[in-house]
C-alpha cells in the first residue's frame, strides 16, 4: 500500500506530461548504439540466501580476466517531440580460486547479469543546436549464478537467480558544439522500493559524426543500485569509460 501511494504522484505526472505533448508529425528518426562498457564493479554482494554478503572492489582488469562474454546496446525511436528509449546488456563472468584444503580443492563460479531498459517521454526543450527529453520506464534487472563445488569426495553444484523490476524516471539531451561534434548526456533515478531500494544512472560524453548516419561516441557510465531481498543482495556500482558506434536512419 505505501508503494502505490509513493508511486501514484509519478504515474499522475507522467500521465499529464504525455497528454500534453502535442502530436507527431514529423518522419520517424532511429537511433542504435552498441558499445563497450569497461566499467569496474565495487559494493556488497550476496547472491546465496542464509549467506552473508561480501565486499567487492574490482577493476575492469579484473573482470575482464574473467569475462566470458559481454554485450551493451542502447536505441531510441523518435517522431517530432516524442521519443522512446531502449537499453539492454548481458555480461557473463567465469571464475575459479584453488582452496587446496583438507576436503575443498576449489571453487568455481559462474555469472550473469543482465538487464533490459525501456522508457517513453517527450521533448521538453529544444532549439537547432539542443535538445532536451524528460521520459518515464522500467529497468528490470536478473542474477543468475552456478556455484561449482570441488572436494576430495566429489562435485556440489547450485544454481540461484535473483529479478526485480525498477520503476524510473530520467532526463537526457544533446547539445551540437559544431558539425562534427555533439555532447550528450542522461541521467535516471528509480526503485524506490518497488523492486529495489534505490538506483540511479549517469551517463555522459561526446559524439563524433564521420557522416549523417555514422558516429563514434566516448564517455563515462555510472550505474548504482541497492538491492536486498530474501537474503539476496546486490548493493553494487558500476562505473568506467564507455565506447561506441552510433548508426541514425
Amino acid at each position: 500500500m505505501q508503494r502505490t501511494a509513493m508511486l501514484a504522484p509519478l504515474l499522475a505526472s507522467l500521465s499529464v506530461f504525455t497528454a500534453a505533448v502535442p502530436a507527431a508529425a514529423q518522419d520517424w528518426e532511429f537511433k542504435v548504439t552498441p558499445y563497450a562498457w569497461m566499467s569496474g564493479l565495487e559494493g556488497d554482494l550476496g547472491t546465496i540466501p542464509g549467506f552473508p554478503s561480501q565486499s567487492v572492489d574490482l577493476s575492469f582488469g579484473d573482470i575482464w580476466d574473467d569475462l566470458d562474454y559481454g554485450f551493451f546496446l542502447f536505441g531510441s525511436v523518435r517522431n517530432g517531440p516524442l521519443v522512446i528509449y531502449f537499453e539492454g546488456s548481458v555480461v557473463q563472468t567465469d571464475s575459479t580460486l584453488k582452496i587446496g584444503g583438507p576436503e575443498v580443492e576449489k571453487v568455481g563460479i559462474k555469472s550473469r547479469t543482465s538487464t533490459l531498459a525501456m522508457a517513453a517521454g517527450g521533448t521538453i526543450s529544444q532549439s537547432p543546436r539542443h535538445h532536451v527529453d524528460l521520459y518515464g520506464g522500467f529497468r528490470y534487472w536478473n542474477l543468475d549464478n552456478e556455484y561449482r563445488v570441488t572436494t576430495t569426495s566429489g562435485k556440489i553444484k547450485k544454481d540461484t537467480d535473483a529479478s526485480w523490476t525498477d520503476p524510473i524516471i530520467g532526463v537526457a539531451g544533446r547539445y551540437a558544439i559544431n558539425d562534427r561534434w555533439e555532447a550528450f548526456g542522461a541521467a535516471d533515478i528509480g526503485g524506490f522500493g518497488v523492486g529495489s531500494e534505490f538506483q540511479w544512472s549517469l551517463t555522459a560524453g561526446l559524439n563524433y559524426a564521420f557522416n549523417e548516419s555514422v558516429a563514434l561516441g566516448v564517455g563515462w557510465r555510472v550505474l548504482d543500485v541497492d538491492y536486498d531481498d530474501d537474503g539476496v543482495v546486490y548493493d553494487a556500482r558500476q562505473s568506467g569509460p564507455i565506447l561506441g558506434v552510433t548508426f541514425q536512419f
